[in-house]
């Protein structure tokens, strides 16, 4: 292969790509060796080369490049290919008459290329992704904002009737009401419990969660005792599926807090 400063003595020898400006104000970038091969290939004559896929996406890759360095393209936002020419050359000339002229006969040649203003997509592309990541950003913050308002609120409706519960459940031992409430905590639990399927089944829970007549102790006992088994009972059921053991257990808490000693044991298994 000739180097560079023997090309203008070939016939067809394109070696880059230039803008259209004159004298020094023309910007120019030369083929590599691999382009230079590929561009003056066997099948690219001076009459086809237009038609040679591989050689327009040469030039228009040496373009973009062209495009930066140019200064023709000043205050473009976004400079697009607007005409390819082949023009002659003569290389050591600082004047070379035909170099605007489309070459009929140069010695060297280039593809030259003029610019214009193109589509300015790119920016408003970038806006609208950077919006769109915005009203994303946006919509997952709401949803977690409102995620959280339901989450406390049903933490505070299920803290209100554990609060309830444990209200009666530190009621003064002595008074009858407090019996009363123990009996009817683990009642409703016995209500809830028999409209499982499997009600039948629950013999041992009904054993501990039922009695008449009792003292204090064996009424607080009875609840512990009630809990656990109906716990331990329910656990393989679907959650969906459950009894609702928020109040008993609330009042479970309160009792095993007095560290009453008749409740020692039971305590210890919640």
């Amino acid at each position: 292969m000739a180097d560079i400063s023997h090309l203008k003595y070939i016939q067809w020898r394109p070696i880059g790509v230039c803008d259209t400006g004159t004298g020094k104000e023309r910007k120019a970038k030369m083929f590599s060796r691999f382009d230079l091969a590929s561009v003056t290939g066997p099948e690219v004559k001076r009459e086809n080369w237009r038609e040679q896929t591989k050689v327009m996406e040469l030039i228009q890759r040496y373009a973009r490049d062209v495009a930066d360095l140019s200064t023709l393209t000043n205050g473009m936002h976004a400079p697009e290919i607007d005409e390819i020419k082949l023009v002659g050359a003569v290389l050591g000339h600082n004047q070379t008459p035909n170099l605007n002229l489309e070459s009929a006969a140069g010695k060297v040649q280039f593809f030259q290329v003029s610019f214009k203003e193109g589509k300015t997509k790119k920016p408003a592309r970038k806006w609208t992704k950077w919006l769109k990541w915005i009203l994303i950003s946006m919509t997952a913050v709401l949803v977690m904002i409102l995620m959280i308002l339901l989450i406390n609120r049903f933490s505070l409706l299920s803290l209100k009737n554990k609060e309830q519960s444990a209200s009666v459940c530190s009621s003064n031992r002595q008074n009858a009401a407090y019996t009363a409430e123990l009996a009817e905590i683990r009642k409703s639990l016995l209500t809830e419990l028999s409209r499982l399927p499997a009600w039948l089944t629950f013999k041992e829970a009904r054993v501990h969660c039922t009695g008449g007549r009792m003292l204090v102790k064996q009424h607080e006992q009875r609840l512990l005792q009630c809990l656990l088994t109906v716990r331990n009972r329910t656990k393989n059921i679907p959650a969906s599926s459950r009894p609702d053991l928020n109040q008993i257990e609330a009042c479970a808490v309160t009792l095993c807090r007095r560290k009453l000693p008749h409740l020692t044991s039971s305590c210890k298994r919640l």
